[in-house]
C-alpha cells in the first residue's frame, strides 16, 4: 500500500503545482494576445471604453537634418517615443540599444516610426545629432531625432506624454532623465509605457506594436 500512497501523494502535488502554473501561463498568453492593449491619460490606464481617450498633442521640432519634424511625420502610424541626451553614460545607451531592436524588428516599415528627441538641446545640436545617428546607424528616414527650445521639449514630455511626475518650466535648472518608451498608436493615443532599459520590456514592447499595427 506504500508505492499507492506515495503515488498518489506525487500526483497530488504535482496537481497543485501544475494547475497554477497552467493558469498563470494562459491568464498571461490572454493579456498579451488578445486582452486589447489600455488606454493612458495622465500616466494611468484608463479602463473604461466609454470615455475620450486622450490624444498625444500636435508638434514641431528640428531634426538632425535641420528641417521640421512636424505631426504629419506620425500621422496614421504606429510610433514610439523617448527622451535621452547623446553625452549620457547611464539609462540612455540602454534605451537607444531598444530603440534600435525595435527599428530593426520593423525594418524600413512605412507604418511604424520612432523619434527620440534631447533633453538637452543646449548641447544637442542638429549637427551634433546628425553625427550621433551616423554612428548608431539610425535610419532616419523611419527614426528621427529632435531638437528644439528646452521649454518647449520639457512641455511635451509633461503634458503630451507624461513620462515624468516632477513639475517644470524646462528653465536652466529643470532636467528630466526618464527611462520610458511610450507607445502610441494610429489615432495618436497613448497604448503603453515600457521600461527602455529592460530587455524583456522591448520585447513586449516589439509584440504590441505588432499588435497595433493589426489593428483597424
Amino acid at each position: 500500500m506504500q508505492p499507492v500512497k506515495n503515488k498518489a501523494i506525487i500526483i497530488f502535488f504535482s496537481v497543485i503545482i501544475t494547475v497554477p502554473l497552467l493558469a498563470f501561463t494562459i491568464m498571461r498568453w490572454y493579456e498579451n494576445n488578445i486582452e486589447p492593449l489600455p488606454y493612458y491619460h495622465n500616466g494611468t490606464s484608463i479602463e473604461s471604453r466609454d470615455v475620450k481617450h486622450f490624444t498625444v498633442p500636435d508638434f514641431v521640432f528640428l531634426n538632425s537634418d535641420s528641417t521640421l519634424i512636424k505631426g504629419d511625420f506620425v500621422r496614421g502610424k504606429v510610433w514610439v517615443i523617448n527622451y535621452f541626451f547623446t553625452s549620457c553614460p547611464s539609462i540612455c545607451p540602454k534605451m537607444m540599444a531598444g530603440m534600435q531592436q525595435i527599428q530593426q524588428a520593423f525594418p524600413n516599415d512605412s507604418q511604424i516610426r520612432l523619434i527620440s528627441l534631447t533633453v538637452d538641446p543646449y548641447h544637442d545640436t542638429p549637427a551634433k545629432l546628425k553625427r550621433y545617428a551616423a554612428t548608431k546607424n539610425i535610419g532616419t528616414q523611419q527614426w528621427q531625432l529632435g531638437t528644439g527650445s528646452k521649454p518647449d521639449l520639457y512641455r511635451f514630455a509633461r503634458n503630451g506624454l507624461f513620462i515624468t511626475a516632477t513639475d517644470g518650466d524646462g528653465g536652466a535648472g529643470d532636467f528630466i532623465h526618464s527611462d520610458k518608451i511610450v507607445l502610441v498608436d494610429k489615432d495618436s493615443h497613448i497604448r503603453g509605457y515600457y521600461d527602455g532599459t529592460d530587455g524583456d520590456e522591448i520585447a513586449r514592447l516589439i509584440k504590441d506594436i505588432s499588435r497595433l499595427k493589426q489593428a483597424p
